[in-house]
């Protein structure tokens, strides 16, 4: 194993052993690590024992939103002697039967930088004492992970490929957006998603993956990801926009192979335009319809044939309904008894998962949470949610 992918899964491991050790201090049944994102306005689950899924699919937390948020905003512990849907964001301590949390800042230099938490199965008044002890225990932990994130190979590539993640904005009326990217484990891949708005008034959503593993796709998948953003500032059409991009990367980034999906829309967000090269089409789902791939055609991924003629295809999206956009590593997961790789069965994985009208968090909750092992995914993942709102703003 290279010594990056060893270093992430030696540390991985010892992760869980701290936390293991915190949940056995407190007597407790979970205990979850959050750290705040590169903006530092969110919350990302880092590490979990008794929750292991968390780590991959729990909810991204906004400091001051919810339990967790809170202790972030204020820098004070917290008790919760009941958990209510009002109270936590997020969905998976419920769904794990967790009834009472106990949680403290994660301090750096004096300043907030996580969040640990402990939880409980059954209704328990943590004491101050408690708080006092859980405490102790976050410094400790906060000077193993300051130990941890000493430059390297692996975090440099990692922070990289983050940076380059965007948050998802939160100002178009009328549409509900989530997103997340999942890396693989003890490797880094070019996998991204994006969403802009452009000077017309139109928002610009894309899904991309540059074949390969490590630093350089990274790296690639940053340039690719600027030169698509300002192609969509000269040209409409999202089909001319991969043309220019295909141009681009046949000529600069000779040998680079990549799949891009790239829709537009406006207000009121009813009619999307969309163009793949080489990339799965998203999945959409109604109230009416059950959830199935956009029908619309696969053109030669970017890199291969940089004088293809491209097309556009145009997608309705009914008020209320979501569309699923997701890289090939969500779907090429090892389903059934044979344990084989079947995209077909992961497409209706995700058509199940989707079963039922949630906001686009909860639905990246969903998804994530059904596909992807406990062990590892083998593939980095990108996933992006975009649900039309009703008229009325309700989901």
């Amino acid at each position: 194993m290279p010594s990056s992918a060893h270093q992430k899964f030696s540390r991985g491991s010892e992760l869980k052993q701290l936390l293991a050790k915190v949940r056995e201090a407190l007597s407790a049944d979970t205990a979850v690590m959050l750290l705040l994102d590169v903006t530092g306005a969110v919350l990302e689950p880092f590490g979990s024992s008794g929750l292991d899924v968390t780590l991959r699919t729990g909810a991204r937390v906004p400091v001051g939103q919810g339990f967790a948020g809170a202790i972030a905003a204020t820098g004070e512990p917290l008790i919760l002697d009941e958990i209510r849907d009002d109270n936590v964001i997020n969905p998976m301590l419920r769904r794990r039967g967790i009834q009472s949390l106990l949680g403290v800042p994660l301090m750096r230099a004096g300043s907030v930088f996580g969040v640990l938490h402990v939880g409980s199965r059954f209704r328990r008044k943590f004491t101050a004492d408690d708080a006092g002890h859980l405490t102790s225990l976050a410094e400790e932990l906060a000077s193993w992970f300051a130990e941890q994130s000493l430059a390297e190979h692996q975090t440099a590539a990692l922070v990289l490929q983050r940076s380059l993640i965007p948050t998802i904005p939160q100002f178009f009326d009328g549409l509900d957006m989530a997103g997340r990217y999942v890396p693989a484990e003890g490797d880094l891949g070019g996998d991204w998603y994006d969403v802009f708005d452009l000077p017309d008034g139109r928002v610009g959503f894309v899904m991309g993956d540059v074949l390969g593993h490590g630093l350089q796709p990274a790296v690639i998948m940053g340039r690719i990801r600027s030169a698509l953003r300002s192609y969509a500032l000269i040209e409409e059409s999202p089909a001319r926009v991969l043309e220019m991009l295909d141009k681009k990367i046949s000529h600069f980034e000779t040998g680079t192979l990549a799949t891009v999906l790239f829709a537009v829309t406006e207000a009121p967000y009813a009619d999307f335009v969309m163009s793949s090269a080489g990339h799965w089409p998203p999945v959409i789902v109604d109230e009416i319809q059950p959830a199935a791939p956009v029908n619309m055609p696969t053109d030669a991924m970017l890199g291969l044939m940089p004088d293809v003629t491209r097309t556009d295809s145009s997608v309705n999206l009914p008020a209320g309904g979501s569309l699923c956009f997701f890289t090939d590593g969500l779907i090429e997961q090892r389903f059934g008894p044979d344990n084989a790789v079947d995209p077909d069965a992961g497409l209706a994985a995700v058509a199940r998962a989707l079963a039922g009208i949630r906001t686009a968090e909860a639905n990246c909750v969903a998804v994530l949470s059904d596909l992807l092992p406990e062990d590892g995914n083998a593939d980095d993942v990108a996933l992006l949610m975009v649900r039309r709102l009703r008229e009325s703003g309700q989901l």
